[in-house]
């Protein structure tokens, strides 16, 4: 009775009914194909060299068996020619880092104005403001200034903000500074 019960659980590969692959899953075709196409470039260029046969074969074990393990398994997940492909096409397109220009900081502290006045949204359409132009030393001498003058402002917000502490009257009328009771 108990036997009847019982439930068998499959589990079922990773690899199960994959396209696109050959041995069981464990290659992909295009990664084949392109093992094919780098042996069949490989092997008679090693063949061609002029030296003994022992020296061709520890040649073709040293360039041959990783190439083809590399050209087999991939890089990260990609064939090894789209590797290849998108590595250069990283080097053709990088950028280098540097320090910003004025023309650079020029615009972002006009961005940063925008924002401040809110935006172009909440400008009165049809009328155009002219910027004052300033040179990229008064900016920085400016914004210094407006940061001194808010610290400043804030350190008299807080002499205002700052209470002492509330002491609690007692039955007597003396004030107790907390404890328990």
């Amino acid at each position: 009775m108990s036997g009847d019960n019982r439930i068998d659980i499959y589990t079922i590969p990773p690899n199960f009914a994959e396209e696109g692959t050959i041995l069981s899953g464990r290659v992909k075709t295009r990664n084949a194909l392109e093992t094919a196409l780098l042996l069949s470039g490989l092997v008679p260029l090693i063949m061609s060299l002029d030296v003994a046969g022992k020296t061709k074969l520890y040649i073709g074990m040293i360039v041959l068996v990783p190439v083809i393990i590399l050209a087999v398994m991939g890089v990260q997940g990609e064939s090894l020619f789209a590797f290849i492909a998108s590595f250069f096409r990283y080097l053709r397109r990088r950028r280098i880092l540097s320090v910003p220009d004025e023309r650079y900081r020029l615009e972002q502290s006009r961005r940063k104005e925008r924002v401040q006045r809110g935006g172009k949204r909440n400008r009165e359409k049809g009328k155009k403001r002219k910027r004052p132009e300033k040179s990229l030393e008064e900016g920085v001498k400016e914004s210094q200034k407006g940061a001194e003058e808010g610290a400043e402002k804030k350190d008299k917000k807080t002499k205002w903000k700052k209470h002492p502490k509330k002491a609690d009257v007692g039955e007597n009328g003396d004030r107790e500074t907390g404890g328990v009771l």
